[in-house]
């Protein structure tokens, strides 16, 4: 079937309406035919460029043959716009191009390239760069400033903690010395002065190995672990102190879905044994004590018990703090070393109590190995 006259004008009064869009843009826009050959180039692009209408897209772009292949063969007729970016050599600028194929009325597929310079936004976007790593290297200089600082604060911390804690021994220790020191006393009274010089030595020595512990974190050593060994030793170490354990009932249970886990078992039992101690002394010889592990949604929880007198709503925010103690005589640092071993286990410590009827301190332990259900 032929065109009328009127069709015709139709296709081409069409056709310029189409130019007359595609050089209204103020993107770059042409279209390169089967041939490589630039079909149409937009007034904005001719502007910039020149009119290369009827030269090879290559030729005229200054890129080699390649990059026509690339553009013609590396997409599907039907397939969506190619994005891609790149450096006009001429000019040295940055453009982004979208490409898509057009089908044209006589069944040849062309390509459809719309530009757009993107040099302003690229130079932007490096001094972004520039502008975010100067930002990052100034917060880790104000990061390491605050590190030092606080370092400097937990010396200041740990001194006067110190200075506090081994006064009262070392006073005592004095006193005794002083004594020996006149002579004439009866084999009683000697006795006695030594028992006081062993009794405070032993005391300050403790006193100093608590801090030490604090200031200088271990690294844990990961090995897979049986919980239920580990469980059976920290209550044998609680039970051999008869004068904390008293009349407690000591009782284990390990859950049979994780029966190893990795650890550093010296430091995780010094862990739970803090916790069992600080749960007899709250006991002061009666009620129970319980340790317990469970398998929680991937992850290790063991949990230290007790039926004792819990503790008070208001003290719970500051139990984990270094030097905070509710007990005469305490260092306040055994909460705190438990606490990091945990974490550094990359694990984390918590608390429950209720007044009157106990207190549960869970430990929850990510599997930083193969599940401790595969390995029993």
């Amino acid at each position: 079937m032929k065109r009328g006259p009127k069709g015709h004008k139709d296709v081409e009064r069409e056709r310029d309406r189409l130019r007359a869009i595609l050089d209204s843009m103020e993107d770059g826009i042409y279209i390169v035919g089967r041939d490589y050959r630039i079909d149409f180039m937009n007034l904005a692009l001719q502007s910039d460029m020149g009119n290369g209408e009827g030269r090879l897209c290559h030729e005229f772009f200054g890129h080699d043959a390649e990059s026509c292949d690339e553009c013609q063969h590396g997409m599907s007729s039907f397939g969506p716009q190619i994005l891609r970016e790149w450096i006009l050599p001429a000019t040295g600028r940055t453009y982004e191009m979208a490409v898509a194929p057009i089908h044209e009325p006589d069944g040849h597929i062309s390509r459809l390239h719309i530009l757009r310079d993107i040099t302003e936004r690229k130079r932007l976007e490096d001094r972004l760069q520039e502008y975010s790593l100067h930002l990052e290297a100034k917060i880790r200089e104000q990061a390491e400033r605050l590190m030092r600082q606080e370092r400097l604060a937990l010396l200041g911390e740990i001194s006067a903690g110190l200075a506090h804690e081994i006064r009262t021994p070392l006073g005592a220790i004095i006193t005794g010395v002083k004594l020996l020191q006149k002579g004439h006393q009866p084999d009683e009274e000697r006795r006695l002065i030594f028992e006081l010089l062993l009794r405070e030595t032993t005391r300050l020595n403790t006193k100093v190995s608590e801090f030490l512990t604090y200031a200088r974190p271990r690294s844990p050593q990961l090995r897979a672990v049986p919980v239920t060994s580990l469980l059976g030793e920290v209550l044998s170490l609680v039970a051999a102190d008869e004068n904390l354990a008293g009349e407690v009932r000591l009782e284990s249970a390990a859950d049979p879905l994780a029966p190893q886990w990795p650890m550093d078992k010296d430091l995780m039992k010094e862990a739970l044994h803090n916790l069992c101690i600080n749960a007899l002394q709250a006991l002061q010889g009666t009620g129970s004590l319980r340790l317990e592990s469970r398998f929680v949604e991937g992850s290790l929880e063991l949990l230290v018990k007790d039926d004792g007198p819990g503790i008070p709503v208001q003290e719970m925010q500051n139990i984990f703090k270094p030097f905070y103690t509710l007990r005469s005589g305490g260092t306040g640092l055994g909460l705190s070393i438990c606490r990091e071993i945990i974490e550094s286990h990359g694990g984390r410590v918590s608390v429950t109590s209720i007044p009157g009827h106990g207190t549960t301190f869970r430990i929850l332990l990510p599997n930083a190995g193969n599940p401790g259900r595969d390995q029993g």
